[in-house]
C-alpha cells in the first residue's frame, strides 16, 4: 500500500507519493525571475532560503492557475533542490493498494514521461505524476541553473 497526497490541478485530480514531500504551505505571491519559463511564477523565501515556484497548471495544461484563497504551495525535493508547486487545492493523503494503481503505458502515444500511472478510484481517474521526470532537458536546466 502506498500513500500519495491527492490534489486538484487545472479541476483535474493529481496524486504525488507522500515521500517526496516536505510540506504544504500556503500560497504567497513569488517575486519574478526574469527571462524564465512561463510556468515558473517566481521565487519566494522559506526558511531563510530561495524556493523556486512553479505553476502546475501552466506547466501541464499550459493555463494560468486559478488564484483563491484556497491555493497552496507543495514543497518537495527535486534533483537534491526544494521546489514548490502551486496548486488549486489540496484534497488529502490517502492509501491506494498496489491493485488500484495501473503503470502508464510508455508505447501509448498520450502518455508523458511524467505520468507515473493512473490511480483507478471509484468516482474519477486520478493521475500519478512523477515528479522526477516533471522537468527534463531544457525545463530541468532552467531549475538547476537557478541560485538557490
Amino acid at each position: 500500500m502506498n500513500q500519495y497526497l491527492l490534489f486538484l490541478v487545472n479541476n483535474q485530480q493529481f496524486a504525488i507519493e507522500i515521500a517526496n514531500i516536505n510540506k504544504i504551505i500556503d500560497y504567497v505571491e513569488p517575486v519574478k525571475v526574469p527571462e524564465t519559463a512561463e510556468y515558473m511564477l517566481g521565487v519566494i523565501e522559506l526558511n531563510e532560503k530561495i524556493l523556486p515556484v512553479i505553476s502546475l497548471s501552466q506547466r501541464l495544461f499550459g493555463k494560468e492557475n486559478m488564484k483563491s484563497n484556497i491555493n497552496r504551495v507543495i514543497v518537495l525535493n527535486w534533483s537534491g533542490k526544494q521546489i514548490g508547486y502551486v496548486v488549486e487545492d489540496i484534497i488529502g493523503i490517502k492509501n491506494f493498494d498496489l491493485n488500484q494503481v495501473e503503470i502508464a503505458n510508455r508505447d501509448l502515444e498520450i502518455t508523458r514521461d511524467y505520468i507515473y500511472g493512473y490511480i483507478k478510484n471509484e468516482k474519477d481517474v486520478i493521475i500519478i505524476l512523477d515528479n522526477d521526470k516533471l522537468f527534463t532537458g531544457k525545463h530541468a536546466e532552467m531549475l538547476l541553473d537557478m541560485k538557490m
